[in-house]
């Protein structure tokens, strides 16, 4: 990060790679495709009969995919199909990459901030986030 020691020149550098980075992250977003929030679970079951196949734990019934989310404050959850668990296994590596993304933009422009701060002569350290995680009924 930029200290009281970096030239004018050095700070424009330093400025103009956190701007070509953030383009090349922007393209990146661009480029995924549909997402998906929620969890997708392969599930293998037993049906509780002591004498079916199942009661083994090597013989279990499935795999059965569910995907589940949430949706106003409610749990929504929905059996899938063997080929629509491989969309939705791809759309939500998609969401994944894209949270990657976003928080790797988030970081460029607290540093481009605090960049364009050392050339306005202003110390500028941009927002902090709590390392403590808050409780809830507090």
């Amino acid at each position: 990060m930029p200290g009281a020691r970096l030239s004018r020149a050095e700070i424009e550098r330093r400025l103009e790679r956190c701007r070509a980075d953030y383009e090349a992250a922007k393209a990146r977003v661009a480029e995924i495709g549909f997402l998906c929030e929620g969890t997708l679970l392969q599930l293998r079951t037993t049906c509780g009969n002591p004498n079916c196949r199942c009661a083994q734990p090597e013989g279990r019934h499935g795999p059965y995919w569910q995907l589940t989310w949430k949706e106003a404050g409610r749990t929504v959850t929905r059996v899938l199909s063997e080929e629509a668990a491989a969309h939705y296994r791809e759309w939500t590596a998609n969401r994944r990459r894209l949270e990657a993304l976003l928080a790797e933009m988030r970081a460029l422009s607290r540093e481009a901030g605090e960049y364009v701060a050392a050339q306005a002569g202003f110390n500028f350290e941009g927002p902090r986030r709590s390392s403590r995680r808050r409780r809830s009924g507090r």
